[in-house]
């Protein structure tokens, strides 16, 4: 590879105008020639930075002058297209456009065009390669008294974190001389911040400078491909899939049905239910609320519904039932029974319960009781801990909110949310925020997709593979609901990173064939390549420059589960052996006896018991047959509180006792 260069030799002869440690050099070769323009138009798109640059010198000196500029580059970046502006034979301003050449004979077409001649000067400039990072830029003539003004682009990639491009922006120019910088989007929607702040204006770059691009929300994810051949097994390979920075939009307005369990085996968890209620109502700011607990009855303790806020205050003081029954059933017929009678285009329910319900109340039968509102359900267990979210689809009940799209989650929640941090976790529940069950089809070996994508995530791939890229599939969930998303290489993308590569460590592994190839598709200076502007026809001028003063020699180129449900819907009978519960069952059978006034009774009972709260009174048997009295134990039995013996996670009994 050539590095051959006399740019050292030629500094030492050329009066600096301006120069720094870091930042930009601006030199002329005969006079003092001063910078009057530096201005630079950043153009910020998903993906890559355009930066179009205008510099400006002006001669005072008797004779055209050459200005040799020494660019202190961003290291990634690098350039595209370069630009001298002339005059016409009317004297009104034209471009000259450049043409990007192998870098010796783009370096010695310049020496010739700006060597002693016969002929009047004209307008040629070089742009070339010194290393990453650094190029250098020569322009001449600039005429005596006059300006001279040339035009170069670059381009540059961007990092993708936390759905936001972002990249920053060194100082540029010299010391004496800032650039005036100017930032816009490329995309209509798409929001700039420097520094922070809403792009408007300019700024001068005399520090670095974050400039980050807020997109749109318009696609679950953005993918680009690049692939370029550059021979046997080797090509170019560049990934980049990125996920968008909201999964989905909060809705303006929803009808929204809270359900919580408020049966005796939810008491110690009540507070914590009322607490991630609150925290998912905080994210719906103009929602309307309908609250129910349930325990063997349904209540709605705010009456029909409330504005959200109201809802929240109400949270604050809603205490448990704290009684036996589990109606999970009823209060979701209820819950959607009023979402269906609502004028709202969204409608959700949030059930919060410990799924501890009577055989008979399976998952099929709930699914039933669903489906006129055409409401998106969640379904949730609660458990202190910190603020976090698993979804389930191994459980038996994670049926029921999937077949409205929703999940059933594991929940863990502190007593008390302190901070936006652990209030932001129950924004899941609004809208989804993670694709999840991914499975990803053609992507290079070397790019690792975990089963999870974040929101605001980025996978990129950058390497010389040994094949080319293909299309790229990527299926998921999110929520319930299937996506499926395809990407296909494109020829733009090749184009794109065949110049980006020089801004890489990836450089450094291509051959000077490949480096030409690249260079050449990707329209970049290189070691091997470099732009020349000329106008067409021109000749060595009369003001030609001496060749040891020309600047450029012969060279120039160079999971956690939350809680478990047990075995829901098995047998059991009694807490083990040191505890007799049959003996306790009879006990409270024979004193609802008592209390109904049923003397000379014998009741026959079948209940079922989720550890120590009863959840069905399947049926009462008195002989001699007494519907009254029946009915009265049945409410009696309804009323028992179990002691701590009954501990097993489903049972069912039945129990015989004599009224005494």
């Amino acid at each position: 590879m050539r590095h051959r260069s006399l740019f050292a030799a030629a500094l030492l002869s050329c009066t600096t105008v301006a120069a720094s440690a870091s930042g930009d050099q601006v030199t002329s070769t005969r006079f003092d020639l001063r910078e009057t323009v530096h201005a630079v138009e950043v153009k910020v798109d998903r993906g890559v930075a355009t930066l179009v640059v205008t510099r400006a010198v002006q001669n005072s000196g008797p004779r055209s002058d050459q200005a040799l500029f020494f660019l202190d580059i961003p290291t990634a970046a690098v350039a595209t297209r370069l630009r001298t502006q002339g005059r016409n034979a009317r004297g009104e301003p034209i471009w000259f456009e450049g043409d990007l050449m192998e870098a010796e004979t783009a370096a010695h077409k310049y020496q010739e065009l700006t060597g002693i001649g016969g002929y009047y000067p004209k307008d040629p400039a070089l742009l070339s390669w010194r290393h990453q990072g650094f190029l250098a830029l020569q322009v001449f003539p600039v005429p005596a008294g006059a300006e001279k003004t040339v035009e170069y682009t670059m381009k540059m990639p961007l990092a993708y974190e936390d759905g936001r491009y972002t990249m920053t922006l060194p100082p540029l120019g010299t010391e004496l001389h800032r650039a005036k910088v100017k930032v816009s989007a490329a995309h209509e929607g798409d929001r700039v911040l420097v520094s922070g702040m809403l792009a408007q204006g300019t700024f001068d770059a005399a520090q670095p400078t974050v400039i980050e691009l807020r997109p749109a929300v318009d696609e679950k994810m953005r993918g680009a491909i690049a692939s370029v051949p550059l021979g046997s097994a080797r090509h170019l390979v560049h990934v980049a899939l990125d996920a968008a920075p909201a999964f989905g939009r909060v809705p303006a307005y929803a009808d929204v049905a809270i359900v919580i369990d408020g049966s005796h085996s939810m008491a110690s968890s009540f507070s914590l239910a009322s607490t991630a209620a609150r925290a998912y109502l905080s994210h719906l700011p103009n929602a309307n609320v309908h609250v129910t607990t349930f325990d063997r009855a349904v209540r709605t303790p705010f009456g029909v519904s409330v504005p959200v806020r109201d809802a929240i205050t109400k949270l604050y003081g809603l205490q448990s039932p704290d009684k036996n029954g589990s109606q999970l059933d009823d209060a979701l017929a209820d819950a959607d029974g009023w979402l269906a009678q609502s004028q709202g285009a969204v409608r959700r329910v949030l059930v919060l319960t410990d799924l501890r319900t009577r055989d008979a109340l399976t998952p099929a039968v709930l699914a039933r009781k669903l489906g006129r509102s055409g409401a998106i359900v969640h379904v949730a267990t609660v458990d202190s801990g910190e603020a976090e979210l698993t979804r389930d689809d191994d459980d038996a009940w994670a049926q029921v909110p999937r077949k409205t799209g929703g999940l059933l989650y594991r929940a863990t929640i502190p007593e008390r949310l302190e901070g936006e941090a652990q209030r932001r976790v129950f924004l899941e529940w609004v809208r989804p925020i993670r694709l999840q069950h991914v499975a990803v089809v053609g992507a290079p070996s070397a790019l690792y997709f975990a089963e999870e994508i974040k929101e605001g995530q980025r996978f990129e791939h950058l390497g010389i593979d040994r094949q080319p890229a293909g299309d790229i599939g990527v299926t998921g969930e999110l929520w319930s609901r299937a996506v499926s998303l395809q990407f296909t290489p494109s020829e733009s993308e090749g184009r794109l990173w065949s110049g980006l590569v020089f801004g890489s460590s990836l450089m450094h592994e291509l051959s000077e064939a490949e480096m030409m190839l690249l260079a050449t598709k990707g329209g970049a200076v290189s070691p091997v390549t470099s732009y020349l502007a000329i106008e067409p026809g021109v000749r060595p001028s009369t003001e030609g420059l001496e060749p040891q003063l020309s600047g450029t020699g012969e060279g120039g180129g160079g999971t956690g589960q939350g809680i478990g449900l047990g075995s829901i819907g098995s047998i059991g009978h009694g807490g083990g052996s040191s505890f007799d519960a049959d003996a306790v069952l009879r006990a409270a059978i024979a004193d609802a006896l008592r209390a109904c006034g049923a003397h000379g009774t014998r009741a026959e009972v079948h209940l079922e018991t989720t550890v120590d709260e009863i959840v069905d009174v399947a049926s009462v048997t008195l002989t001699p047959g007494d519907p009254k009295a029946a009915h009265c134990v049945s409410e009696r039995m309804w009323d028992v509180r179990l002691p701590s013996g009954f501990d097993s996670d489903h049972a069912t009994y039945a129990a015989i006792a004599d009224a005494p």
